[in-house]
């Protein structure tokens, strides 16, 4: 063979092996982008309905968005200045199971979206409505004064049936401690006077001794916090 039919065939198999190398190149290109797309859509989330609870699988059963406390645990009494201008403690409510949640009147949608969803409880409790308190405490207090939570409720058609209380930051501060609140007001949103406040939007049951004995995820069916309601009433 001579040096020009050598040297033509080292060339061609430098060429095929490069053209078998780019060939590897794009088939585990493809493969990847195909395992991909398959891994996110089997893992994809369903997307939510009116805002409810995904259903998640913990320990091999459905999370209906209740967390139980168990045994319950006590949390301590408070005092502070209510939308009727009078000062309410939760030991007011003493006998009574009580829902309590921390939101503010400017919140845009998660504090009217909870308070929509008392009311449906309210309703599906029926003649056990009157052995539950409904308490939404604000983490606004500079601006929701009593006057403002009394016309929050009226707008908000939950004005018969729950209770709005106010205070001090530091004040609700030291109440959050045993229910893990955190609230904290955004300075890059809106003005100085139309801020917005990020906070825990979980709802807080209390059974008849004052002791917590639920968390409910928001987005729980007002019919799961309805049942577990009377299953303390009844209980």
């Amino acid at each position: 063979m001579s040096n020009d039919e050598m040297a033509n065939s080292q060339q061609q198999s430098r060429t095929r092996l490069i053209l078998l190398s780019v060939g590897l190149t794009v088939l585990t290109t493809v493969v990847g982008v195909v395992l991909f797309i398959v891994f996110d859509r089997l893992t994809q989330q369903p997307p939510q309905s009116n805002l409810a609870a995904v259903a998640a699988i913990v320990d091999g059963e459905e999370f209906n968005g209740v967390t139980l406390i168990d045994p319950p645990r006590p949390v301590a009494d408070f005092t502070l200045p209510s939308h009727t201008g009078q000062p309410f403690s939760l030991s007011d409510v003493s006998g009574k199971v009580t829902m309590l949640y921390f939101g503010y009147t400017h919140c845009p949608d998660v504090c009217p979206l909870t308070l929509i969803e008392f009311k449906r409880v309210y309703e599906l409790l029926g003649e056990d409505a009157d052995k539950t308190a409904f308490v939404f405490a604000s983490v606004d207090g500079e601006r929701d004064t009593p006057e403002a939570l009394a016309k929050y409720l009226e707008v908000r058609n939950v004005a018969d049936f729950v209770i709005a209380l106010s205070g001090e930051e530091s004040d609700l501060r030291r109440i959050g401690l045993d229910y893990g609140l955190y609230f904290e007001k955004r300075t890059d949103t809106g003005s100085q006077a139309n801020y917005l406040v990020d906070h825990t939007a979980a709802s807080f049951l209390l059974n008849q001794d004052g002791e917590l004995a639920m968390i409910f995820a928001f987005g729980t069916e007002a019919s799961v916090m309805a049942e577990e309601i009377q299953k303390l009433i009844n209980g």
